[in-house]
């Protein structure tokens, strides 16, 4: 009798076991279900049909259809699979949205830079060296920049929180180049390269809207004075970090020419942004993975939030002295540039007052 008993009780634990996994399975089911309905709601609400007033009935129009759906279907199963077919109904409308180079720019973004490197020279069409009165009052500028490749010594990462969120930043490039020897004087220059969104007139930055195949992609060459100087003399609400990669000369001209092979392929195939997929991050991680050894994880939270991507590197090894007992926040005190922009302002002197 007491084997029975035993038996029993194994036969209801299993029982329970079996129950607590269901659950949590269905629970993760149901965790997918609402991720997907909520990127359907949005990709509805962000779809290029018209006014906001279209899209918005939309998208009441498709979850009181799903609401009714689920009234009637009976089946959990069957309505998360009507779930799932909209889903994918509404992703697969959403690949008929095709990337543009010919759209109604903002002025910022109305010319699209272009590296040519052939036989050690260098030349940067669209080379953007806006003048700035304020953050929204300024001429745009462009010229073309050449220089020998061999100048190119140096890569700096530039990271730009302006979130209260430290996740939220924006990170891009500089490059260094060594004192031209056919001047004189002759000091060491340096210009930024950004990933960005490509603004049409009218449009801002909205993390959400980036999720939504809604804004290009596209790389921003200019003056660091340009770059970086509007985002910390003209917005002091911004905290801006200025890291130098641990690079050699070689290393820092083979990216260049490899921002130059995907800027050249951008404009042959134009490609939508992503907020978490395909942001500036991204952009740099994919052109930057040969300078560390170890592979980098695209995935990394560290790349997907980029206000981290500077701890990402610290640990690659690829900016600081990790291994000479460095700390990543000392060094990260030690970057901090906003306070100086703001205090030197944009003179001819900038790039050597942030690293001074």
């Amino acid at each position: 009798m007491p084997e029975a008993v035993a038996d029993y009780s194994k036969f209801k634990f299993g029982r329970f076991a079996k129950s607590i996994a269901f659950r949590a399975f269905d629970a993760v089911i149901w965790c997918f279900v609402l991720i997907g309905l909520l990127w359907t709601v949005g990709a509805i609400y962000f779809l290029p049909v018209g006014p906001n007033w279209i899209t918005v009935s939309l998208v009441v129009v498709f979850v009181a259809t799903l609401i009714v759906a689920g009234y009637y279907c009976g089946s959990r199963n069957v309505f998360r699979a009507i779930i799932a077919a909209a889903v994918v109904a509404v992703y697969f409308a959403t690949l008929q949205i095709l990337p543009s180079n010919e759209r109604n720019w903002d002025p910022d973004h109305a010319r699209v830079a272009q590296i040519e490197i052939e036989d050690g020279q260098v030349e940067i069409r669209n080379f953007r060296n806006n003048f700035y009165r304020s953050e929204l009052d300024y001429d745009a500028r462009y010229q073309t920049k050449r220089f020998d490749l061999s100048r190119v010594e140096s890569v700096w990462l530039v990271v730009q929180r302006f979130a209260e969120f430290e996740g939220l930043a924006h990170v891009f490039l500089s490059f260094g180049l060594s004192p031209d020897p056919t001047s004189t004087p002759s000091s060491p220059e340096y210009f930024s390269l950004s990933v960005e969104i490509r603004r049409e007139v009218g449009e801002t930055y909205d993390p959400i809207r980036g999720l939504f195949r809604c804004y290009e992609l596209t790389h921003v060459i200019g003056d660091e004075r340009d770059l970086i100087g509007v985002r910390t003399v003209f917005r002091p609400l911004d905290r801006v970090f200025l890291y130098r990669f641990n690079s050699t000369p070689r290393q820092a001209q083979e990216l260049l020419k490899r921002f130059g092979e995907r800027i050249s392929k951008l404009d042959e195939q134009p490609e939508f942004y992503h907020s978490l997929l395909n942001n500036c991050a991204n952009g740099i991680t994919r052109q930057a993975y040969r300078l560390t050894p170890e592979p980098i994880n695209w995935l990394d939270s560290r790349v997907v939030f980029p206000g981290y991507s500077a701890d990402l590197a610290f640990e690659k090894g690829l900016i600081g002295q990790r291994k000479k007992g460095q700390s990543f926040s000392d060094f990260e005190a030690e970057s901090q540039i906003d306070a100086k922009a703001r205090s030197a302002g944009i003179t001819d002197s900038f790039s050597h007052d942030i690293r001074n």
